[in-house]
């Protein structure tokens, strides 16, 4: 692994970390239980990092020209979530 991915790496969960301070702050305003505020944010995140991990480990097995189309799939997921269920 070079510098360069381990700094997009970094940037780009700097980046969307924006967002979740928006709504932590929004949570604690509303003076909601700070403790399971805050408790609830340390298990989604260590849920969130446990699948991913997986998820890498599990990359491993593929072959190397399978990698770049895993992109696809969290997209194909939502265009699934997204489509109206007759």
């Amino acid at each position: 692994m070079n510098a360069g991915i381990i700094g997009q790496a970094a940037g780009l969960f700097a980046v969307t970390n924006i967002d979740d301070i928006v709504i932590l702050a929004l949570f604690f305003a509303q003076g909601a239980g700070h403790l399971r505020i805050v408790l609830g944010q340390y298990i989604g995140f260590a849920g969130i990092l446990v699948v991913a991990v997986a998820a890498a480990f599990g990359a491993t097995f593929l072959p190397e020209s399978a990698a770049p189309y895993l992109g696809l799939l969290p997209l194909a997921l939502g265009l699934k979530a997204a489509w109206p269920s007759s």
